[in-house]
């Protein structure tokens, strides 16, 4: 796998306890943007965490979600361009990740959960519960995945995978070690699947989605199109199948 070099990443050297900050602070505050994102529209407003209230959790991930990361990378003095938001090769970038996703979710819906379960993985009955049974609740899920994906991406491949890279230095296994790292922690945070779902999200969301991101020169536009389309099919597949 090809991995380009693009001009507009931005490099600069920094004390490693200052790459720790930054990953600690953006991490941090990250998960605190997750888990008010989720609290506020249960807690503060009422409203149950199923259907149309994902829409308004996914806006809350974004705004409070895009503010931690940002955060984190103005510790190392990084901008959100300098981890890969950039509009360099945008068009080649965009149709690649159109491309995989569909890719991807024909093997999912055709193969792999067919063959793992079906309708009676966790993961399945999770996100069904989660859906219902209106088309205004699947409605939520596609906006959750257009909004906070934006955060997840910035987080993960950006903050995460930059300041890892930069703590452990350049060499191959420092490399490998920053993949799988990022692969085991995105896996992690979607516990609330089963087994089955971070077995899925680790390997498309943590490991799938770091390699497309190297592969196109740490640009974050393939992953998130990649990402946010896959989000948007997975409930619309399930709302239809399941």
């Amino acid at each position: 796998m090809a991995i380009e070099n693009i001009s507009s990443i931005h490099k600069t050297a920094l004390p490693k306890w200052k790459w720790v900050a930054a990953l600690l602070t953006g991490f941090s505050l990250g998960l605190i943007a997750d888990f008010s994102s989720q609290v506020i529209p249960q807690v503060i407003l009422d409203m149950p965490l199923e259907g149309i209230t994902f829409a308004l959790v996914g806006v809350l991930k974004m705004i409070l979600g895009l503010v931690a990361v940002w955060a984190g990378l103005r510790v190392a003095g990084l901008r959100f361009r300098d981890v890969g938001l950039v509009t360099d090769h945008l068009s080649k970038d965009v149709s690649i990740g159109i491309v995989l996703a569909i890719i991807y979710a024909a093997i999912q819906f055709l193969i792999i959960i067919p063959l793992t379960g079906g309708a009676g993985r966790e993961d399945i009955i999770v996100e069904s519960t989660r859906i219902g049974k209106s088309v205004l609740g699947l409605s939520g899920f596609v906006i959750l995945a257009w909004t906070g994906v934006f955060y997840e991406e910035l987080l993960f491949r950006g903050l995460i995978f930059r300041t890892i890279s930069e703590i452990l230095g350049s060499s191959r296994m420092a490399l490998v070690i920053t993949v799988l790292f990022t692969a085991m922690t995105f896996s992690l945070l979607h516990g609330y699947q089963g087994i089955a779902g971070m077995i899925d999200t680790g390997l498309f969301g943590g490991l799938g989605l770091t390699l497309v991101y190297l592969w196109r020169g740490r640009r974050l536009a393939a992953p998130i199109v990649l990402h946010a389309l896959w989000n948007s099919i997975a409930p619309v597949g399930i709302y239809l199948w399941y």
